[in-house]
């Protein structure tokens, strides 16, 4: 809820070093549907405008999936960068794919899977959110 987002900002910004949008834990039922786009400007827009309330305006930054699809992270860029008050992104802690070469007795479990499988596609969605995200 919005105003869970605004109190949050009031009661632990003037504390934080930085704020964090985190829309991409998957262990929390529904929270990746807020990366797209109309819930995203209506999140950040609430975060920063409370923290801009504050006397200590720590910088916020917005934590995505590595499992966006192309639409998706270039929805994410054009609400980082037309918002303007974005500091930086946190990309592709951990994903909810399953490789074919897990080989460990967890591999079917649900939730978060990080570490070397994510390697090659933690590296993509880098490299494509740089250069969706790059200010001339």
């Amino acid at each position: 809820r919005s105003s869970d987002l605004g109190k949050g900002v009031t009661e632990l910004g003037p504390y934080a070093d930085y704020l964090v949008v985190n829309v991409s834990s998957p262990n929390t039922t529904g929270l990746r549907s807020l990366q797209r786009k109309a819930h995203l400007v209506e999140i950040i827009a609430k975060v920063v405008a409370e923290r801009d309330k504050l006397s200590h305006r720590p910088p916020v930054l917005a934590k995505i999936a590595p499992d966006l699809t192309d639409n998706e992270m270039e929805d994410v860029a054009a609400v980082v960068v037309a918002s303007n008050s974005v500091d930086g992104l946190i990309v592709s802690n951990t994903t909810i794919r399953r490789v074919a070469t897990l080989k460990s007795e967890s591999r079917k479990e649900s939730g978060g899977l990080s570490g070397a499988p994510l390697r090659d596609l933690s590296t993509g969605v880098i490299k494509t959110m740089y250069r969706l995200t790059r200010r001339s």
